[in-house]
């Protein structure tokens, strides 16, 4: 017995022995397997919030001209001489006035990452968390700003279209210095359209508050990614 002993315990370790290192091995695999996969996900998140930050470049200066024009149609202390320096293009008065800006930002990669629950893989908790309150804490307060601000904008269309016709559709008898004129003087006569513009542009400052904190989230999650991300 004792001979059969000596002859199969060493056997018996061997085989312990490398069963153990084969699970140790797969262990190592699927890690740095999980590891490739992490990285690379940081990677692509990395390049759409480069595409992100193009497409913010763009809205900033939008959304930055319609308040301006805004501004300066209802302010008292802007006459007509100093608003046509400020903007000489009817046509961004009347996207100003008549319409509003959307946010839709370029964010498939992320919402994938979300909608097949590869987002696990990402690792940093923080990294996750700033991620969703770039894409849904801020962006849900700009989105929201933006309903009320289409719902003042359907106030000031409807007023327009009863109380000054031709200057929502513009007639061709008007010049582009006549229109901006025109539209100007109608609203420092008018209380009810100042006002209902006043609630266009809360709104829209508000929005304006939101892309903020947007930008700011975009500005921390790039460097959370250059700083975990292996070349």
């Amino acid at each position: 017995m004792k001979v059969l002993l000596k002859k199969y315990i060493p056997e018996f370790f061997v085989i312990v022995f490398s069963i153990s290192i084969s699970f140790y091995l797969e262990d190592f695999r699927q890690m740095q397997e999980l590891k490739y996969l992490s990285n690379d996900l940081k990677v692509n998140l990395f390049n759409e919030l480069l595409e992100i930050e193009k497409y913010l470049t763009e809205r900033e200066k939008a959304f930055t001209e319609d308040l301006i024009i805004l501004n300066a149609l209802q302010s008292k202390k802007i006459d007509f001489d100093s608003i046509i320096k400020l903007e000489s293009n009817p046509s961004n008065y009347k996207v100003a006035v008549f319409d509003y800006r959307g946010f839709m930002p370029p964010v498939a990669f992320y919402k994938s990452l979300v909608n097949d629950g590869k987002i696990r893989y990402l690792e940093s908790t923080e990294l996750k968390e700033e991620l969703d309150i770039m894409h849904n804490g801020h962006n849900y307060f700009i989105t929201m700003n933006i309903k009320d601000e289409s719902v003042a904008q359907k106030k000031v269309i409807d007023y327009f279209q009863i109380n000054y016709p031709n200057l929502f559709v513009r007639d061709n008898e008007f010049s582009d210095i006549d229109y901006i004129n025109k539209l100007k003087t109608s609203v420092d006569n008018d209380i009810r359209l100042k006002s209902i513009i006043n609630q266009k542009l809360i709104a829209m400052d508000n929005k304006i508050v939101g892309f903020r904190f947007y930008q700011e989230s975009l500005v921390k999650l790039k460097k959370l990614l250059a700083d975990s991300i292996e070349n």
